[in-house]
């Protein structure tokens, strides 16, 4: 993806459908789409007050949330720099239309 992301489209919750997931990429669908059912999911959230959550399944099965910031590298307008508790993560987005959002495995 060599265009830059769009904010309208990327800024919403994420929930990852691992039933897609190759081994390269990571895929996410909107928190209101129809995935099959699962005993959790974790996720991510976008605001577009530059806010990010990272959700995952805890040992209970209750979501656990990790608060932090995101912004788009300006040098690389298919990546994001999340940082969460100081430390800072790249997401490269492979793929992001209105309900799928695909990220490049590390």
């Amino acid at each position: 993806m060599d265009l830059p992301l769009n904010q309208d489209l990327l800024c919403q919750r994420w929930v990852h459908s691992r039933e897609e997931d190759s081994a390269t990429e990571t895929v996410y669908r909107p928190a209101d789409y129809p995935l099959p059912p699962a005993r959790g999911r974790s996720g991510v959230e976008f605001k577009a007050d530059g806010t990010f959550k990272r959700i995952g399944i805890g040992p209970t099965d209750v979501s656990q949330v990790r608060e932090g910031t995101w912004e788009i590298d300006p040098s690389h307008p298919d990546q994001i720099h999340v940082e969460i508790a100081g430390q800072d993560n790249v997401l490269k987005v492979q793929d992001l239309t209105q309900d799928r959002l695909t990220i490049q495995k590390s």
